[in-house]
């Protein structure tokens, strides 16, 4: 009863039914009823099979479950009672035009968390396999881009820029701007007092230092400071 119920739905429920929506759409002028008819059993059929897949496994061991469906669905499908006519505009249309509004937020909602948790997953799964291929820790990975991050960051601030710029050669511009000043100020107060001003004379790098100049010594000649005693 199992196949002979599978065979039965399938034949009268799905294989009938497409090929009469098939040629309700090929047969030039379009029959508005004809599709209006298989536009709404493929709604009831679609509803149908959702609940279906959400509760089967809870259901399915009641005795004749399958028996009770194939007739539920041959009383969709059948034209000679419009089952599905009857169903949708008694249930599923009241339903769907009530929940309209919420079932589109619901769906907008359900992709957008659906693309945010792929594209957490894939991230993930990247850093994993790039740290077994590189041998390099995947929480090492995580903090080098964090603060590669922050440094893109700060860079972007000009207010951080200036401020790091001043904290390393802050201390040198400060230095530099007080030699010069006290250098002007002693020039200024030499030339005041009719001086020249000193002059700063720094020794040149690696700068050898003259010799110091040797005595010229002439041989056979006494010397001045030693008496002869012959004489």
């Amino acid at each position: 009863m199992f196949v002979v119920c599978h065979v039965i739905s399938a034949w009268f429920a799905f294989f009938l039914p497409c090929y009469s929506t098939f040629k309700a759409l090929a047969h030039r002028p379009l029959s508005e009823p004809e599709l209006e008819r298989w536009a709404m059993y493929w709604c009831v059929v679609g509803a149908f099979v959702t609940v279906e897949y959400a509760v089967e496994w809870l259901v399915d061991w009641f005795p004749f479950y399958y028996e009770i469906k194939m007739l539920f669905l041959l009383f969709l499908s059948l034209p000679q009672t419009e089952g599905s006519t009857y169903v949708y505009k008694t249930y599923v249309e009241p339903f769907f035009t009530a929940k309209e509004a919420n079932i589109d937020s619901g769906i907008e909602a359900a992709k957008t968390n659906a693309l945010t948790f792929f594209q957490t997953r894939l991230a993930a799964l990247w850093d994993l396999l790039w740290s077994i291929i590189s041998k390099t820790p995947a929480a090492a990975q995580k903090t080098g881009a964090d603060a590669k991050e922050n440094s893109s960051s700060a860079a972007a601030n000009p207010l951080v820029t200036v401020q790091s710029l001043w904290t390393m050669y802050g201390s040198v511009v400060v230095g530099a701007v007080q030699r010069s000043t006290g250098v002007a100020q002693t020039t200024t107060s030499a030339q005041a007092n009719g001086q020249s001003p000193p002059v700063h004379m720094e020794a040149a790098p690696n700068a050898v230092p003259s010799p110091l100049p040797t005595p010229e010594i002439k041989v056979g000649m006494p010397s001045p400071s030693v008496a002869d005693p012959t004489v």
